[in-house]
């Protein structure tokens, strides 16, 4: 009789360093097939975190000659440039504590160049030496880890061996409007600076409604009427406060990550390893994991009763044994 599933295979298990971080990077809106790589001409140029608070960013090229309205990446491009926010070091968003001037831009004047791409190709190189938006920021935050989480794991094959790697966090990233911030942030200073010269020229005090204002975000619970949340206003404190750590990006395929991908993800002195020891035995095991078994010599036995009952047995046979 043939086993009708049969061992098709077997691996030793290893388990590498646990102390290295590992972060799995999902890009949510990204099909499988377009990976942000050198490959597809939009190899991430740099990673940037902060650890304490968990903000992960990745800037990636964005490919001006397809599906790109050159009019808003003009528009955006030259309102970055102009940002007070990303010229002093800042941050919009989360990461910079949803500071006043970060406030996402309402309806402004709409920009499209029309036709097709060829004349898109000919506007950028007419506008070559304008500030052109060419570079988009992903963004997520890594969850602080809580009991019952999931623990994943990223395995890797040499030969018989399994080598398993703990992941330090799975990071979903998603795209950041930081140019509408920062467009917002150059429009309200205009508006502000219109009105300034309004009021000097006829010579009256600037109006309320005219005068450009901090915002202040406040943070309230889900629940109606409630006060302000302070450790939610903490964390947005200290995300602003927090310096962001730096990271250059290494291409999947270069040889630098393969020798890094045998660093970290294979453990490099299998036989020096410890075996690992069960806490348990695997009739202990099989009735952690089982329904409760019943002993048909005695069927108001199950369980832990029925374990101790085979256990008096077997030492009863060993002392008659002896005997």
């Amino acid at each position: 009789m043939t086993d009708s599933d049969p061992v098709v295979a077997s691996y030793d298990v290893y388990l590498t360093d646990s102390q290295i971080s590992r972060f799995v990077l999902q890009y949510l809106d990204r099909p499988t097939n377009r990976a942000y790589d050198e490959r597809n001409s939009q190899k991430p140029t740099a990673m940037r975190l902060k650890p304490q608070t968990g903000l992960v960013e990745v800037d990636v090229p964005i490919d001006t000659r397809v599906n790109y309205d050159v009019g808003k990446g003009l528009r955006y491009g030259e309102a970055l440039r102009k940002s007070r926010v990303t010229r002093e070091g800042g941050a919009y968003g989360m990461a910079g504590g949803f500071q006043a001037g970060g406030a996402v831009a309402g309806a402004g004047s709409r920009v499209k160049i029309e036709g097709g791409d060829a004349e898109a190709a000919e506007l950028l190189d007419e506008r070559k030496g304008d500030s052109l938006l060419r570079m988009q920021t992903l963004g997520g935050r890594i969850k602080p880890a809580e009991d019952g989480d999931p623990v994943y794991m990223l395995g890797a094959f040499r030969g018989g061996d399994l080598h398993l790697s703990p992941v330090s966090a799975v990071v979903q990233l998603r795209p950041q409007l930081h140019h509408l911030d920062a467009s917002e942030e150059v429009s309200s200073k205009g508006r502000g600076a219109r009105a300034k010269k309004d009021a000097e020229e006829d010579g009256a005090p600037r109006s309320a409604e005219t005068e450009a204002r901090a915002i202040d975000v406040k943070v309230k619970s889900a629940e109606a009427g409630e006060a302000l949340v302070p450790g939610n206003l903490d964390l947005l404190k200290r995300m602003q406060d927090e310096q962001w750590e730096r990271y250059g990006w290494v291409d999947a395929e270069t040889q630098d990550a393969w020798d890094r991908y045998e660093s970290y993800m294979i453990h490099q002195q299998p036989e020096e390893l410890p075996q690992l020891q069960s806490a348990i035995s695997s009739e202990d095991y099989l009735d952690g994991m089982s329904a409760p078994r019943i002993d048909p010599a005695h069927p108001e036995l199950s369980g832990w009763a029925m374990k101790q009952n085979r256990q008096k047995q077997k030492e009863a046979g060993s002392d008659v044994e002896e005997g």
